[in-house]
């Protein structure tokens, strides 16, 4: 086997993988015991682990975790993987071939990860399974949508009208979120406000168990109005917009950390270098000074480090660890360093400047949106530390100006965040006013950058007859692939009804 495999790419071993193109009955580890793949787990395009999320049942346990994949044993080590801490929830190393090298598979905090080694359990020969991935790969760049070749003969109004309506869809989606965070901050505070009992006193339990009410009872306006609330919404939705696609969990934990009310507490909301140390603290992403080489940055570690120490003792959250974080292959302005940076200065603005307040102020603006828009613009700028302007991360500076928060991550702000937290304002407290002002904005949003959804579907539904000229169509479109092309929805949907017939449209 060893002579024909030594050109093969890992690409190639986790297409078998992720396909499953084994004898899965059959399947044993190195060390003998059974292995059923319950999940293959979702490939990973990011640096870790080549699966994340698998499901598999080694002997008689069964684990959740990631799977990493090599063409032989030795890759582990090859690759550094034994010190690297985002590779501890390895539950399965997947090699083609065992090799010469009989080191076990470890992980920096010393366990053992059980090997699997395909070679012996291929459902068919190399050169099968090749030309198999080659068609797969084929198949994949056909992704077309199912009505591709059949839609020119609808009507650009019609498309536009369908569009619209999706772009309001997704919209609700984000607002449902908001709304159903809001009644979560809510129930937590009223069950803390009716735990009243002393540190020495003892539940009197009387009655009926049964009929005790349910714990969380029907919240009225009056629980919804607390303004913390709303600050806190709009201090998770504006972290998650910085996280990017690749760091939006950990900047939402790290959100859910570190509150508002954790740094009213500890009373530092004007003290932009303490606010900056407790935020990159609890990322796990302050450096051991031993580690930082420039003066600068060692300068500056040194300071954050030292108020860091001081947080800590009054902290009492989660911390998150370095290897939750993914800065490669993200590009420089995007790394969570700099990007924390910039909500250092936002959660200034939100504590210290009443921002929620002058948001719904700004929505309620009588332009066409498109001042409004600049308005929010100015409110979000960031002002960072002097260090956070010729550094994209701690190592070294920058040979250019460093911009914390570009205009379009500035723009994905508004329409991810603002403009459903303002829905939300308006659906609660019943203002008109803010609502128009808000669906105003949607419309007026200059387009994002197109990414492979919006470039696919111009292409293969669109075809020129109109132009994606607006965040709200962006949206829609997204919409109209995710739930409707992709799942094959198409008697649900207005343009699937118009090319196929034979169902029902939007009800």
């Amino acid at each position: 086997m060893g002579k024909h495999t030594l050109n093969i790419h890992e690409r190639f071993l986790r297409h078998i993988w992720n396909r499953q193109y084994v004898e899965q009955m059959a399947l044993k580890t190195t060390e003998n015991q059974a292995v059923h793949v319950l999940d293959v787990g979702k490939l990973n395009t990011d640096s870790g682990p080549d699966f994340r999320n698998a499901v598999i049942r080694i002997g008689q346990a069964t684990y959740h975790g990631e799977v990493e994949i090599h063409r032989t044993v030795a890759g582990w080590r090859n690759h550094q993987h034994f010190n690297d801490p985002r590779y501890n929830k390895v539950i399965l190393h997947v090699v083609l071939e065992r090799g010469s090298n009989q080191a076990p598979t470890l992980v920096s905090s010393g366990r053992n990860v059980p090997v699997l080694v395909l070679e012996r359990f291929l459902s068919e020969s190399i050169r099968s399974l090749w030309q198999k991935t080659i068609l797969d790969d084929r198949a994949l760049q056909r992704n077309r949508i199912r009505c591709s070749d059949q839609n020119q003969s609808v009507s650009p109004e019609l498309l536009k009208d369908w569009i619209r309506h999706l772009g309001v869809e997704r919209l609700e989606l984000k607002l449902r979120r908001f709304d159903e965070r809001l009644r979560e901050l809510a129930q937590v505070r009223l069950l803390a406000v009716h735990d009243q009992r002393g540190r020495r006193s003892r539940w009197r339990v009387q009655g009926n168990p049964d009929d005790i009410p349910p714990p969380h009872a029907e919240l009225l306006l009056k629980n919804l109005v607390n303004r913390e609330f709303w600050d806190q919404l709009l201090y998770e939705g504006v972290m998650e917009c910085l996280g990017y696609s690749k760091n939006q969990e950990p900047f939402l934990r790290l959100a859910r950390a570190v509150t508002l009310q954790e740094v009213r507490v500890q009373k530092i909301e004007s003290n932009e270098e303490a606010l900056q140390a407790l935020l990159l603290g609890a990322a796990g992403l302050l450096p051991k000074l031993k580690t930082v080489k420039d003066k600068e940055s060692r300068v500056f570690v040194r300071h954050l480090t030292n108020e860091w120490r001081i947080r800590k003792s009054l902290y009492h959250s989660a911390i998150l660890h370095p290897a939750d974080w993914q800065f490669f292959p993200t590009r420089p302005v995007n790394f969570p360093t700099l990007r924390i940076a910039a909500a250092t200065s936002l959660v200034r603005t939100i504590l210290c400047d009443d921002l929620f307040r002058r948001i719904i102020e700004v929505t309620k603006g009588s332009g066409d949106g498109t001042s409004e828009i600049q308005s929010l613009r100015t409110l979000l700028a960031v002002r960072p530390l002097a260090f956070w302007t010729s550094h994209y991360r701690f190592e070294h500076a920058s040979s250019k100006p460093v911009h914390s928060l570009g205009p379009e991550r500035t723009d994905a702000v508004i329409a991810n965040a603002i403009i459903p937290l303002t829905l939300l304002y308006a659906r609660i407290f019943k203002d008109r006013i803010v609502r128009e002002g808000a669906l105003r904005l949607f419309e007026s949003m200059p387009p994002a950058a197109d990414n492979s959804i919006t470039l696919a579907m111009q292409r293969q539904l669109l075809k020129e007859r109109f132009h994606l000229s607006s965040v709200s169509a962006q949206q829609g479109v997204i919409q109209l692939y995710k739930f409707y092309c992709r799942e094959e929805r198409c008697a649900e949907c207005d343009v699937g009804v118009a090319v196929f017939g034979g169902g029902a449209g939007r009800v």
